[in-house]
């Protein structure tokens, strides 16, 4: 049985259908992901990923000057299930930080959208439990915890970059 399949009930996860209604193609575990990222990205104790989507990609060609979030992932403890999303990008200047909300905001716009609905109400479940919206560092960081920057990030709901991101 494929990973995107729920355990003995051969149906796909509620993130593998979300991400089909939003019109996209998901992949099983982190499949999605670009290999260089996968082994940055971890799960509590007790998570599963349940299915990844390249969103980059699937709105490269209808929006290629946009400011696009790259990876869209399902979680579950259990049988409840959410949605976390994981931006690789350099954190080795404050200007980045810019970038990363006009990501976010491009996110955000696409997750208000007409098809949207299921992972949306999946990322807000993770907003409840955690962060649902993760910087994964590429290089240096030099955002710093307590400023401007790391406050605007908090704001928005954004993570502070890090090396690892672990999903919750």
């Amino acid at each position: 049985m494929s990973a995107r399949m729920r355990a003995g009930s051969g149906r796909p996860s509620n993130f593998h259908a979300a991400a089909i209604a939003a019109g996209t193609t998901p992949q099983t575990g982190l499949g999605a992901v670009e290999g260089r990222y996968r082994d940055a990205i971890a799960t509590e104790s007790g998570i599963r990923v349940t299915g990844s989507v390249d969103i980059d990609s699937e709105f490269m060609a209808a929006e290629p000057n946009a400011n696009r979030w790259d990876y869209g992932i399902g979680v579950a403890r259990g049988d409840a299930e959410s949605a976390c999303w994981v931006e690789p990008h350099p954190a080795s200047s404050t200007s980045e930080v810019d970038v990363m909300l006009r990501k976010l905001a491009w996110l955000k716009q696409k997750l208000g959208g007409a098809g949207f609905e299921q992972l949306r109400a999946m990322t807000h479940r993770t907003g409840r439990d955690g962060i649902a919206y993760r910087w994964l560092a590429q290089g240096a960081i030099h955002i710093r915890a307590g400023s401007r920057e790391a406050q605007r990030l908090a704001k928005a709901g954004l993570a502070m970059p890090s090396r690892r991101v672990m999903l919750p």
